[in-house]
């Protein structure tokens, strides 16, 4: 499941934040709190590693 997220939203979930997580709540959390923090570079749509 976590590695469709990333491939869908285009983040990178650490191993900490999936080894935390108890539940599928916990994962969402986790996700949207990534998601709202992920730079976005406007000409692809995609994230913008800095």
């Amino acid at each position: 499941m976590v590695e469709t997220l990333q491939g869908r939203l285009i983040i990178t979930v650490p191993d900490k934040v999936t080894a935390r997580g108890r539940t599928v709540r916990d994962l969402q959390h986790a996700v949207s709190a990534l998601v709202v923090a992920a730079p976005l570079d406007m000409s692809t749509g995609k994230d913008n590693p800095s």
